[in-house]
């Protein structure tokens, strides 16, 4: 025999649950309709607004000399690119690494470009791409290789890109 306190306690569940699975329905629709429409939506782009940009990298320690060689890949395709944007982005290119241990003892690596090229790709992964893919057949085992270097050495949040524009010089 059914007491009207169990039958009030399982409608408010049912009610409970009906929320939930509505929250969830709309959390789905709502993220689904933020997500990439198309092709370039989704490819990655690193641009800086500023006179000079930094990215900092946040890498594994034991994954520096993946993600050096990767960086090495990376100035070496923007200085030898037949597209002269790219030419002069690696030419304003410096990468840095910090001497003292980053947050969790991760290692911090400053790329600074300066100057900045405005509307230039630095995402390294974009630029890695390009570069590779025209070249003959099985670069793009080469740049999946490279790429899973870099994104397996990337820790605690990966990027940061930060742009700035001089105030005073001395």
């Amino acid at each position: 025999m059914r007491t009207m306190a169990t039958t009030r306690s399982r409608r408010s569940q049912m009610w409970i649950g009906t929320a939930l699975v509505a929250a969830v329905a709309f959390g789905v629709l709502l993220g689904s309709s933020f997500a990439p429409t198309s092709e370039a939506a989704a490819q990655p782009t690193v641009n800086f607004s500023g006179g000079t940009g930094i990215v900092l990298n946040v890498v594994d320690p034991s994954k520096t000399a993946d993600f050096e060689r990767v960086m090495r890949a990376f100035g070496e395709s923007l200085v030898g690119s037949s597209d002269a944007q790219r030419k002069q982005m690696g030419e304003g290119l410096k990468l840095y690494r910090a001497a003292e241990a980053g947050p969790n003892n991760y290692v911090l690596y400053y790329m600074f470009a300066d100057p900045a090229v405005s509307g230039g790709n630095y995402a390294v992964a974009q630029v890695l791409a390009d570069e590779y893919m025209g070249g003959p057949p099985g670069n793009g085992d080469e740049v999946r290789a490279i790429y899973e270097a870099y994104s397996g050495a990337l820790q605690g949040g990966g990027q940061q890109t930060i742009n700035l524009d001089l105030v005073i010089e001395f």
